[in-house]
């Protein structure tokens, strides 16, 4: 039986760049650091938008379009997992720009990244996963990403169901 809801999402992101390289090498959670030339204040970010909620059997979804604020309109994203095992949680983007990212704490995942201009190879490691979607209205992933050949990014994300 399936359950659908529109829903208002919003959405918090902090940046920072980070020292090494994920693709190459296992890094323990408090083995990151802060490049030595990183900004000073990290890359903020808040994003009110609309989605939909939805559980399938013991499926959850959320989706929402992406605007020109992310640098991604034209794309779609959809967070989900498995009730079951929420600290597993996939967010796979669809349209102008598309890949699928896992989180998973202290897993490193290898994804490619796909934009109008070319295709990237991205590594994942999730550092913590704080998944309440379902009971609480509230998703929170810390994790370093890293496009192959360029700097790694800390990136603190979090998304909250409004009412």
């Amino acid at each position: 039986m399936s359950a659908s809801r529109d829903i208002k999402i919003f959405i918090e992101s902090e940046r920072y760049e980070v020292e090494a390289s994920i693709f190459s090498q296992e890094i323990e959670e408090n083995g990151w650091m802060l490049a030595p030339d990183a900004e000073p204040e990290p890359e903020k970010m808040q994003i009110k938008t609309e989605g939909k909620f939805s559980i399938d059997g013991t499926r959850a979804q959320l989706c929402y379009d992406e605007s020109d604020l992310t640098g991604m309109e034209g794309s779609q994203t959809c967070v989900s997992f498995d009730m079951r095992e929420p600290q597993i949680v996939t967010m796979i983007r669809t349209g102008a720009v598309s890949t699928t990212l896992v989180f998973e704490r202290g897993k490193r995942h290898h994804c490619m990244y796909n934009t109008p201009y070319m295709p990237f190879e991205v590594c994942v490691h999730t550092l913590q996963v704080r998944n309440g979607i379902a009971d609480g209205g509230l998703l929170e992933l810390d994790y370093i990403v890293e496009i192959r050949g360029a700097r790694a990014e800390r990136t603190k994300f979090s998304m909250r169901i409004m009412d």
